[in-house]
């Protein structure tokens, strides 16, 4: 593997290469600063875009949703006067988002705002609950305090529908490639680290990137060491030393409530029983709608401050995965910091251990009205058990005790956080 990698750094350009008998056969290289299918559009293809998107019955359907009072030429009138994707934000996409909040939850905060400075680009680090929401009330709340907007990454695999791909692409969405074989995702990993470091540090615009591949299924942050060691691609210097240009600022988003709960807790629920889980068509575009359209409750986003002690003592270390496991302890030891816990959360943890450890945190009202939530839950997924292939015995206590989990884990992570500040301080 390391003969491999030598020959991908002498390649960085699209050439035709022979490995017929590497195990990684390649037959045409990718090239690493080609970013042409991943960058988001430009201003001056918008135009275009704009009447694909026009020609979309499912966008008007969108539409519909957050403005039900504009009728189609009204919608084809507010997207035809648009110019540039700055304009798309402020007159589309944020003030959608705005009413998706108003409707959807019941009140978005934002924790440590001023962090965030107008004339600096970072890379926002962020936990993973949500598909479309997590980055875009981000930048809706940088909209807000006149702060310029992220760029988003988002995997191919949620892009499948044209319209979906154009508007991503349009509010800033970069595309990350996961459609691929093994022996192209090195290099299009590379790919992906060059383009993120040369936009934050050649063009000074902030990306958004979820710590791992995949929302979170069991409330379980944990950042993913093949995401910190693409980050590291991109650079010859020392894997850990080589991360400080990033300007890395961990971020957590936090839901009172999961509109995707039971979805997630089918798919694990089908991981432990068959070892994988196969979506069905569509099911992506489904989640996505249905994270953006349920009731979320309250809503918070917290970041940090940028990562820049900790580079040096981590540099030491001699083995590099050492190095890449032990940067992303500290990325996670931060996101539990800044993680905003809600009664939910505490009402969960007790419930799931049979206790009240946590009863000064939650009212009584509070308590009986997620135990309410969640037997509604548990039998919503009973009700489509057979369908989902899932035995009937124990059925309803697994779902319960995974939807529990799933709400107590982040006081869980933010407990053991504690104990080990304490240890270390003793």
């Amino acid at each position: 593997m390391s003969c491999y990698f030598q020959i991908l750094k002498r390649h960085s350009a699209k050439v035709p290469i022979s490995l017929s008998s590497s195990p990684y056969l390649i037959k045409e290289m990718i090239d690493v600063w080609d970013f042409e299918d991943i960058r988001p559009y430009n201003d001056d293809e918008i135009p275009e875009v704009i009447d694909r998107l026009l020609q979309e019955p499912l966008l008007y359907e969108m539409m519909a949703w957050v403005y039900p009072s504009l009728d189609q030429t009204d919608i084809q009138e507010m997207f035809g006067e648009l110019k540039s994707v700055e304009e798309f934000q402020l007159n589309i996409s944020g003030p959608v988002f705005k009413v998706v909040t108003q409707m959807t939850t019941s009140g978005l905060t934002f924790t440590n705002m001023d962090r965030i400075k107008a004339d600096e680009a970072y890379l926002f680090l962020s936990n993973h609950r949500d598909i479309i929401l997590d980055s875009a009330l981000l930048n809706v709340s940088l909209m807000e305090k006149g702060r310029p907007t992220t760029q988003i990454a988002i995997g191919d695999n949620l892009l499948r529908n044209p319209l979906i791909r154009d508007l991503a692409r349009i509010n800033r969405n970069f595309i990350v490639n996961r459609d691929t074989n093994a022996k192209e995702m090195l290099l299009n990993s590379r790919k992906l680290s060059n383009y993120i470091r040369k936009t934050i540090i050649d063009e000074k615009t902030s990306i958004w990137i979820a710590h791992k591949e995949g929302r979170s299924k069991d409330g379980d942050d944990r950042t993913a060491s093949g995401l910190v060691k693409m980050l590291t691609l991109s650079s010859d210097d020392d894997p850990i030393l080589s991360l400080k240009d990033l300007n890395i600022m961990p971020m957590v988003v936090s839901y009172e409530y999961d509109p995707c709960d039971l979805f997630k807790v089918n798919e694990l629920l089908s991981l432990e029983k068959d070892g994988t889980y196969e979506k069905k068509k569509g099911e992506d575009f489904y989640s996505m709608m249905k994270g953006v359209t349920g009731h979320k409750g309250g809503v918070n986003i917290s970041v940090g401050n940028v990562l820049s002690q900790v580079y040096d003592d981590i540099a030491e270390i001699e083995n590099r995965n050492d190095k890449i496991r032990a940067f992303s302890a500290v990325v996670d030891s931060r996101m539990h910091e800044l993680y905003r816990l809600w009664p939910t959360n505490y009402v969960a943890y007790d419930l799931l251990h049979g206790e009240r450890k946590y009863r000064s945190e939650y009212t009584p009202i509070q308590r009986a009205a997620f135990r309410n939530y969640i037997r509604g839950r548990v039998l919503k997924l009973a009700i489509s058990r057979k369908k989902l292939g899932h035995q009937r015995e124990g059925f309803m206590k697994l779902v319960r005790e995974n939807l529990l989990q799933m709400y107590a884990n982040p006081v869980i992570n933010k407990e053991q956080l504690e104990k080990s500040v304490e240890s270390h301080i003793a």
